[in-house]
């Protein structure tokens, strides 16, 4: 406390257990409170000392017997501490098995007031909205503090032979399915116009024209190479919704807590299958150009057959 109001701090060190402040104060000499003898004060809590929320996985809850709103008493660094359960959790993260959580704040605030003591923090989970390398920086430099960089994590898990094994053979089966459904594409239009070669020269015979049978096929490989696209991307995004969280596992081959979330590149995948419909609609044209002389063709060994 400074007898002048203007004392300034000239060091705040901080670890990772806490932070100490150091004062500067000058007392003047024949000051006023120079010599005043030692005196001591007392900080005394005001309000009621409520209990900690705290939320339970099922089976802590039902072991304890608890219902929504009622309060059960803990040990908590030696202090029997009244915790109310406010709601329930399926799991607790960087936990195997089952647990609670608890209000920081209010269980720091309750120890406080109840036996002026603080529980130490072994451990903090931190987030930046921005210059996040130089927030990692500077907390890797408190003294007494371990980080771990979720971000450098994944970097070197990126990394891994191992995983570029995985992800090459991945890429290779994706770009096999595109090729593969190509195929099927331009495969399907040609058998298409193949079996439609004889209605065709029917039709021409009738009176219809070769660029009204070129539009006809167009239209028909536009309507089926689009249900065909439409259907494939449904499928895919339903087996991959479905597999994709069961082949994401932990350094330990666990599961991760929370799930992996499911989240599809509509940007690339849209290109792809407007890739695939373009090339199936180009290979119809190019059929399409040549429909004077098939259906010449066809009307000729219609006549030879008859």
């Amino acid at each position: 406390m400074a007898v002048d109001g203007q004392a300034k701090p000239v060091g705040a060190p901080a670890t990772g257990a806490g932070l100490s402040a150091e004062w500067e104060v000058d007392y003047r000499a024949g000051g006023r409170f120079a010599f005043q003898p030692a005196s001591r004060f007392v900080v005394v809590p005001a309000g009621e000392n409520r209990p900690v929320p705290v939320l339970m996985t099922p089976a802590v809850r039902d072991a304890l017997s608890l219902g929504i709103g009622e309060t059960v008493n803990l040990v908590l660094s030696g202090a029997t501490v009244p915790v109310v359960l406010v709601g329930e959790l399926d799991e607790v993260p960087s936990t195997a098995g089952e647990g609670m959580l608890l209000d920081l704040p209010a269980a720091t605030d309750w120890l406080i007031r109840d036996r002026g003591a603080v529980r130490p923090v072994a451990e903090w989970w931190l987030s930046t909205d921005g210059g996040h390398a130089e927030a990692a920086r500077a907390a890797a430099e408190l003294p007494g503090t371990t980080l771990l960089d979720r971000r450098e994590v994944a970097e070197r898990a990126a990394g891994d032979p191992y995983w570029q094994g995985a992800r090459t053979g991945l890429l290779a089966a994706a770009l096999g399915s595109v090729l593969l459904a190509l195929v099927g594409l331009i495969v399907d239009v040609w058998a298409t116009a193949r079996h439609r070669l004889g209605e065709f020269a029917v039709l021409h015979t009738l009176g219809a024209s070769p660029r009204l049978l070129a539009r006809a096929l167009l239209a028909e490989q536009t309507f089926l190479a689009g249900i065909g696209v439409g259907v494939g991307l449904l499928l895919g995004a339903v087996v991959g919704a479905t597999m994709a969280p069961l082949v994401i596992l932990t350094p330990s081959a666990g599961r991760p807590v929370p799930e992996a979330a499911f989240v599809l590149p509509w940007l690339p995948i849209g290109l792809t299958a407007l890739g695939l419909l373009l090339a199936a609609l180009a290979f119809s044209a190019f059929i399409a150009l040549g429909i004077r002389q098939r259906v010449a063709a066809a009307q000729l060994r219609i006549g030879g057959d008859q």
